[in-house]
């Protein structure tokens, strides 16, 4: 390794288990932060291609052929679930989820039928089976805990987001939408 790049040892290590480094893992994100063209060109050597995304942190880009990790469509059908519960409640997205706490036992994924049948699908049953997910995403440097029942999301949870919002086309919960071709307002 390198040992002229701080941290690279360390860096490397969280980036290939999959983490993604933001604001909360000082000192590594800084190190990266201000030099991310050494960081850069040191990883594309052995084959890694750093990604600084525009919200200000980094991750490694998948290479064509990666696995899918075990747990991706977990997080998928919770960030959904996520992101309908905020639409029909009538929030803008980004507040809603980027701005507040929550508490594992209060989150909206059992609170209706379809949310559960999605569930059972990747073999989420109850909450209690929502937390190995959870879990995930902390690792994943996605989520934040404050305790065992408390978290919030941190900036890396934009990747899902916007994969989510991308899937999903026109966003009128997303504050700034334009009515439908044919459509009256």
């Amino acid at each position: 390794m390198n040992t002229a790049l701080a941290h690279v040892g360390e860096i490397f290590d969280r980036l290939r288990r999959g983490h993604h480094l933001s604001l909360e893992d000082e000192p590594l994100f800084s190190a990266v932060a201000a030099n991310y063209e050494e960081y850069a060109t040191f990883f594309a050597a052995i084959k890694l291609t750093l990604v600084r995304h525009p919200r200000d942190f980094f991750y490694f880009a998948p290479e064509p052929g990666d696995k899918v990790p075990d747990g991706l469509p977990r997080i998928a059908v919770f960030s959904y679930i996520l992101i309908d519960h905020a639409a029909n409640i009538g929030r803008n997205l980004e507040e809603y989820i980027f701005t507040q706490h929550f508490l594992v036992s209060q989150l909206p994924h059992f609170s209706l039928d379809r949310y559960c049948v999605l569930l059972k699908q990747v073999d989420i049953r109850d909450i209690q089976g929502l937390r190995p997910t959870l879990r995930q995403m902390h690792r994943m440097g996605w989520l934040k805990f404050l305790d065992g029942e408390e978290f919030r999301f941190l900036r890396p949870f934009h990747r899902m987001l916007d994969k989510c919002l991308e899937l999903s086309g026109p966003r009128p919960w997303a504050g700034n939408a334009e009515p439908a071709a044919g459509s009256t307002s």
